[in-house]
C-alpha cells in the first residue's frame, strides 16, 4: 500500500472515504483484545498534524464494524491504518455485516 503520509489532504480523503479500513490501536482497545479494528469511514472531518509529536491524523465519521456498526467520530493516526479495502471488498464486507 502506498504510504498514506505522502498523500495530499484531498487524495487521502478520496482514498479513505466510503472504504473499510483496518486500524491498529496504539493503546488498549475495550472492544478487541488484539487492538486491530475495522471501521467504515463515512466522511473525513479534519486532516492535520499533531502539535506535540507531528503525527498525521484524521478525524472521521466512522461505522465501527467491531461494535455493531455504531456510528462514532474517531481520531485516527494515519500511521495506524494498515489496510484500506477497495470499493468492491468494502461492499462485500458491508453485505456480510448485514447478515
Amino acid at each position: 500500500m502506498k504510504n498514506l503520509y505522502t498523500l495530499s489532504p484531498a487524495a487521502l480523503e478520496s482514498k479513505l472515504n466510503k472504504r473499510v479500513i483496518t486500524y491498529a490501536n496504539a493503546g488498549q482497545s475495550t472492544v478487541k483484545a488484539d487492538g486491530i479494528r475495522s471501521f467504515l469511514v463515512e466522511e473525513i472531518q479534519t486532516d492535520g498534524f499533531a502539535e506535540l509529536n507531528g503525527k498525521r491524523y484524521v478525524v472521521a465519521a466512522t461505522r465501527d464494524l467491531d461494535d455493531a456498526g455504531e456510528r462514532k467520530f474517531r481520531t485516527l493516526h494515519v500511521a495506524g491504518i494498515t489496510k484500506v479495502k477497495g470499493r468492491f471488498a468494502t461492499a462485500v464486507q458491508m453485505i456480510k455485516t448485514l447478515f
